[in-house]
């Protein structure tokens, strides 16, 4: 008679034994789930843009347009800055005496760097004519408290210079 040797069970083989189990139930379930789970959808092909691609209105690609104007804050745009409000306005009453010339003549034009906010940058004010000094620094008091609409460039916004003129009653003559 042939007897069969089994080794007496003790807790460490029990405990080996549990281990095992459970980790085969673990791959198990994981190989389970891998095997439900949909696929992910397959992306759309994107076709690839013509190297000579014209940049979209308002793309990411502003960065571009406002080192040109940057470079050129006189370039040609869509849409030049434009004051939001005049306020405070650059004349009012009381006007210093002799200011206005004969005539009630006055003149002034000035321009000013309006920057991707609307913000003039006063750095950048000059006076281009005034017919009395006082004109000119009434209008910078004035103009560093105005916003503006920024110039737009291929729906950009970029900085551009605003040119601002006003002249009033005849001209006198010059005498020779």
């Amino acid at each position: 008679m042939r007897t069969v040797h089994t080794p007496p069970t003790t807790a460490r083989s029990v405990a080996r034994a549990s281990r095992t189990a459970g980790l085969v139930a673990a791959i198990a379930a994981l190989l389970v789930a891998a095997a439900c789970a949909s696929s992910p959808p397959t992306p759309e092909p994107v076709p690839a843009a013509p190297s000579s691609a014209v940049v979209p209105t308002g793309s990411d690609m502003c960065y571009l347009t406002v080192a040109d104007a940057v470079k050129n804050p006189r370039l040609e745009v869509e849409r030049v800055p434009a004051p939001v409000k005049m306020d405070p306005p650059i004349f009012k009453p009381p006007y210093p005496r002799g200011v206005f010339g004969k005539g009630n003549y006055m003149e002034l034009a000035w321009e000013v760097l309006v920057d991707t906010l609307g913000k003039p940058d006063m750095s950048t004010f000059v006076v281009l004519k005034a017919s009395h000094p006082w004109f000119a620094t009434q209008a910078q008091k004035a103009a560093t408290k105005w916003t503006f609409t920024p110039a737009e460039k291929g729906g950009c916004k970029v900085p551009r210079f605003y040119k601002f003129g006003i002249s009033s009653g005849p001209k006198p003559a010059k005498s020779p």
